[in-house]
């Protein structure tokens, strides 16, 4: 199996609703036919738009689309940095990381859970699957 990895950072997109531009880092990892995306928010761009957690599904639904994914092969990961405002320690956000899984009802893609994820662990996977390597029989 082969992984290759695409990173759009700053990734854009429109929502009909809003019709303004969003933007968030996308790192998509494709294994055959299946997806890793890990979106991220932009810490440096107060301007950002929606928000992954609102965009979840609409971002999932441009990623399976461009690439082929089918809705059952997509595993999808958030990532929000740790986020300081201003220079005080009392306002300050940790970093996390949240794993959603997706449900397809009535022609529709919606979010059905999120799952809290070790920081350490997934940040150490989501840097290995980053590094070249091929695992071919």
């Amino acid at each position: 199996m082969y992984v290759t990895h695409i990173e759009h950072k700053p990734f854009q997109w429109i929502h009909a609703v809003g019709s303004s531009v969003n933007r968030c880092d996308l790192d998509i990892f494709l294994f055959d036919d299946r997806a890793l995306v890990v979106a991220g928010e932009r810490v440096d761009d107060m301007a950002s738009g929606m928000g992954i957690s609102n965009g979840a599904t609409i971002l999932a639904a441009i990623v399976m689309q461009k690439y082929g994914v089918d809705f059952g092969k997509i595993y999808w990961i958030e990532h929000y940095p740790e986020k300081k405002v201003g220079n005080l320690k009392a306002y300050r956000m940790g970093e996390i990381y949240h794993r959603i899984r997706f449900v397809f009802n009535e022609n529709r893609l919606g979010t059905s859970k999120w799952e809290s994820l070790d920081n350490d662990g997934t940040r150490a996977f989501i840097e290995a699957l980053k590094a070249p390597w091929d695992i071919s029989d």
